[in-house]
């Protein structure tokens, strides 16, 4: 019996450290707040270097609690995953994993781009960065109006500095729900990271127009990093 199970751990082993032949490294476990930037922290904490790409991973722009660091090669994933495995996050202490393949990553959309997929419903909100590319410069804001049309929100935050101008309009994306409501989600991308932030903390928590709808619809709104 001890025999079977030393021969199982080794198979497990093996296969485990089989796998660090890639050269991405997945964290699990992390703060919902986590940023890119707090991974990259991490990495620069414990050593570990020649970091090509640090991602949040999503689901429907919401943080899954899962983070993604991508190597130029093999060996570096394999000595992040020693460096990270059992690292310390916020307080929270976080699993490392190498993958040989990884989910889909953002395609490299422009402004324009990214308002054809968006009336094509191709962009879901899940995956390494949400799907979308932008370095912190998306905004997903909830609870407006389910009528809303993104031409109406974009005048509404004609304050702010939205990207995509230079195609003639904002890039501001109403997305898809799957299941029936009476509010709306939109994606806006806005011209630079300190101004999506500048409109998060201008909308969250508070009542959209409560001129016209008084306090029907309270928007939350939040940056894809």
């Amino acid at each position: 019996m001890a025999a079977t199970r030393t021969a199982a751990k080794q198979v497990t082993k093996r296969t485990f450290e089989g796998s660090s032949q890639g050269r991405h490294v997945q964290l699990l476990g992390l703060p919902r707040t986590a940023l890119p930037n707090d991974l990259r922290r991490l990495c620069g904490k414990s050593r570990v270097e020649n970091v090509a790409n640090a991602a949040i991973d999503y689901h429907r722009f919401r943080p899954s609690g899962e983070g993604l660091l991508s190597f130029t090669r093999p060996e570096y994933a394999a000595a992040a995953f020693k460096a990270l495995n059992n690292a310390v996050v916020g307080g929270k202490t976080v699993k490392a994993r190498t993958l040989n393949n990884i989910p889909k990553l953002p395609r490299a959309r422009g402004p324009k781009g990214v308002l054809e997929a968006g009336q094509r419903g191709a962009i879901t909100g899940n995956g390494p960065s949400g799907g979308v590319t932008g370095a912190g410069r998306n905004v997903v804001i909830y609870g407006l109006p389910g009528k809303l049309p993104p031409s109406t929100l974009a005048d509404n935050l004609r304050d702010f500095k939205l990207a995509g101008t230079e195609y003639g309009r904002e890039v501001v994306v109403k997305l898809e729900t799957t299941k029936l409501t009476y509010t709306s989600r939109h994606l806006v991308r806005m011209a630079s990271v300190s101004e999506a932030y500048r409109l998060v903390r201008k909308l969250h928590m508070q009542s959209w127009r409560p001129d016209i709808h008084e306090d029907k619809f309270t928007v939350r709104a939040f940056v894809v990093s």
